[in-house]
């Protein structure tokens, strides 16, 4: 099997479109920064307690909903169960299955936490129109599938 390169006007887009996307990451520092500094907690552990407002869910559950393997959001957890954000529970009819779970706490600090209200972020998603909006948010949705999917499968190997 004979693998080809795409043509060049290709990879100009994909050149294009992944530095857009390291530009729109820097985007995301001072955010960073502001809630570790108010509520010492990264995006990806808010991704994660904001995943669990839906209600419990095993380990593996929450890795497939939020793109992380089961051994990293395991030791995510970890780190958010010592700071009491969440909590395990074994299930009593299958005590191999393990949910986690958002405490009081954890709802709270959601509660509290107000980092892209009024951020250059969230003022630029105002400024694009209703059209804009629609396709960033399919376009970065589907970026993150596809994504995750390669992740997965190589996971699997």
């Amino acid at each position: 099997m004979t693998i080809t390169a795409p043509p060049a006007t290709t990879q100009t887009e994909i050149k294009a479109a992944l530095l857009s996307y390291f530009d729109a990451l820097t985007l995301a520092e001072p955010i960073q920064a502001k809630l570790w500094s108010t509520a010492e907690v990264t995006l990806t552990q808010l991704l994660v307690l904001r995943t669990l407002r839906a209600g419990p869910v095993t380990i593996g559950r929450l890795g497939a909903e939020v793109g992380m393997s089961p051994a990293s959001v395991t030791r995510l957890v970890d780190r958010l169960e010592k700071r009491d954000l969440v909590a395990r529970s074994r299930d009593t009819s299958d005590r191999r299955r393990v949910d986690v779970q958002l405490t009081a706490a954890g709802e709270r600090m959601l509660g509290e936490t107000r980092v892209f209200k009024g951020s250059d972020m969230h003022r630029a998603v105002e400024a694009m129109t209703s059209q804009e909006r629609r396709a960033m948010t399919s376009g970065l949705a589907r970026f993150v599938e596809l994504a995750r999917g390669f992740a997965a499968k190589d996971e699997e190997r």
